[in-house]
């Protein structure tokens, strides 16, 4: 199918009848035929576009000026430049032989110098010269002369443009909102995953609807429309890791997720480098990063590739000349599977996962529900019915369910202080009820629960689940909880042990520790009062050496048996009464004797 357009080009003295196809894959919201009515007037009078190509005026034999083709159709539609005032370009839109429009930049620099590169930039997108002489030096001249109006921001990821959360970038190139942004530079793999299938109304019907009384399965969905709020609440990345068996629903659960912002193929694997995996993560930005299998990570690097994805922030390399790259950055939920914890699989190489680790990437039992990972099953007759029955939903509707839900934020952008306090009302309800001890990091893991929770309700209410209003919020409290309650009595258990092992030290070496204040040489052990004991880090890790000794002082710093320096990590420097102000682990006497008699 084509439009005709009537366009006038002045310097031929006639009108021309230019066909384009509808669509095409444009990186932009506009038409080829917008283009050309708002380019046409600056393009240079020499040259002109007809329906199969530019054209150029050259001498002929006579003398007299006729126009001679030099290339198919191109045009320069504007220019642009990265939010700050850098990385000028063009924004240029070539047809390719199969009669799809292709838009484009061409960086300012290749153009002002009449560079190759240019003509290669193109070239891979389909433009062809013709057979005459001087064709190529034709379009140098063409894309370095016209001057068009246009002017577009410039940006490296998907996502937000920018602070103003005015205009929204799609993997398919389309932009919600202000539509004068164009991008470039990211993951084909994720992009080319990120477009529409099928309709809202049947993904509605078909993939979410059936979500509802299936806790994992709805905390899954709203995870997947968190993207565009981490942002817009200023709020970090990371988030859950679905544990559990083979074949009971895991994968499924992905694939629902994923369908909320493409199609099944935008599921990424863990296999690869954390090089490979932090571009990724930079092309989902403000969307969703969906990993499964986490076994095929290396352990080695799993860890600091969990750290990597929830700080947003990749690694600094340096150019061939000297200077720095520029460095990734992204704001990304993360949704991951596998057969086993990311505690165990870092255990497989040998390494030991820190606090941090486990609130970034939350361990969630996915196989333990009545029917692997589902509750109820919607009139299936076993879970595998029903995983299939979802799977063949996602892979005939998806990628409509994020734009929509974007678009509809927008709406609610000037909300922010009522959305945040949403979810610190969800926190204390969760607090309340599960009487949550002051830790900073349950706190942390509470907050993602909360944030998914919002997410869901805003779905709700734009239209997009067809669940009851609560629905999320009753899943995401129910999930916080039995990770609190797992979580706890493994903790609990943990620091019992480590108090244990310390007051049995204590009490055998008592001996060694010294009364603070008291003039008496260096200890052996340590020093003593009556709130604190002061025990030296190479003892400490002879207390703990079996169980991490690192780990073990995090753990009973969260239960407040461990008194820190100031913003200096987990150790505490003597004061002025004891020479040479050594660090130590300064642990609540009072506490070790209770815990250690209870």
């Amino acid at each position: 199918m084509t439009h005709e357009i009537i366009t006038t080009t002045p310097n031929l003295g006639s009108e021309k009848i230019i066909s384009f196809p509808a669509g095409g894959r444009m990186a932009n919201s506009a038409t080829a035929q917008d283009a050309i009515y708002e380019t046409q007037e600056a393009m240079p009078r020499e040259f002109s576009l007809e329906a199969d190509g530019i054209y150029q005026l050259r001498p002929g034999d006579d003398d007299n000026l006729v126009p001679i083709r030099v290339c198919s159709p191109l045009i320069v539609k504007g220019v642009c430049r990265n939010l700050n005032g850098t990385g000028w370009g063009r924004v240029v839109m070539v047809e390719d032989p199969d009669r799809v429009w292709h838009q484009l930049i061409l960086d300012q620099r290749d153009v002002s110098k009449k560079s190759m590169a240019a003509l290669n930039t193109l070239f891979d997108h389909g433009l062809a010269l013709a057979s005459v002489d001087k064709a190529a030096q034709s379009v140098l001249e063409l894309l370095s002369s016209w001057q068009p109006n246009g002017r577009y921001t410039r940006v490296h990821r998907l996502g937000w443009a920018d602070k103003k959360f005015g205009s929204f970038v799609l993997g398919c190139g389309k932009v919600i909102g202000c539509d004068h942004v164009i991008v470039d530079t990211i993951s084909e793999d994720v992009a080319g995953s990120m477009h529409e299938h099928g309709t809202l109304d049947s993904w509605v019907d078909q993939v979410a609807k059936p979500c509802e009384g299936n806790a994992l399965m709805i905390l899954a969905l709203c995870h997947a429309f968190t993207g565009p709020l981490l942002s817009m609440l200023d709020r970090d990345g990371g988030g859950f890791h679905l544990r559990g068996v083979s074949s009971r629903g895991k994968s499924t659960l992905l694939g629902v997720a994923a369908s909320v912002w493409g199609a099944p193929s935008f599921v990424q694997s863990w296999r690869g480098t954390d090089n490979g995996i932090e571009g990724i993560a930079a092309a989902c930005n403000d969307s969703l990063l969906v990993l499964d299998e986490l076994h095929q990570m290396d352990p080695r690097d799993a860890g600091a590739t969990v750290y990597m994805l929830a700080n947003g922030r990749g690694k600094q390399r340096m150019k061939s000349n000297g200077t720095a790259h520029n460095i990734n950055r992204w704001t990304v939920p993360v949704l991951s599977s596998g057969e086993i914890s990311l505690e165990e699989h870092m255990a497989s190489g040998g390494r030991s996962m820190h606090a941090g680790q486990d609130i970034r990437l939350i361990d969630i039992g996915a196989d333990t529900r009545p029917h692997g990972a589902f509750d109820i099953l919607h009139g299936e007759i076993d879970g595998r019915a029903f995983a299939e029955r979802l799977q063949r939903a996602v892979q005939a509707n998806y990628g409509h369910a994020g734009p929509a839900f974007v678009r509809e934020l927008m709406q609610v952008i000037n909300k922010r202080e009522m959305l945040l306090r949403y979810i610190d009302k969800f926190c204390r309800s969760c607090e309340e009820q599960a009487d949550l001890p002051a830790d900073g990091q349950v706190q942390r893991v509470l907050a993602k629960f909360g944030i998914a929770a919002l997410a869901g309700e805003l779905a709700t209410k734009f239209g997009l689940t067809s669940w009851k209003p609560g629905a999320a919020q009753s899943a995401s409290r129910e999930l916080f909880i039995a990770w609190f309650e797992t979580r706890d009595g493994s903790t609990q258990t943990e620091i019992k042990e480590a108090v244990d092992r310390t007051q049995r030290y204590v009490a055998k070496n008592l001996a060694g520790f010294a009364k603070l204040g008291a003039q008496t040489s260096r200890p052996r052990h340590g020093w003593c009062d009556e709130e604190w004991i002061y025990i030296f880090p190479e003892c400490w890790k002879t207390i703990h050496e079996a169980k991490d000794p690192v780990k073990v002082a995090r753990l009973l710093h969260g239960a407040g048996l461990l008194k820190p320096q100031k913003g200096e990590g987990l150790q505490f420097r003597m004061g002025r009464e004891v020479p040479d102000r050594p660090r130590v682990y300064a642990v609540k006497a009072t506490a070790i004797e209770a815990l250690a008699n209870s």
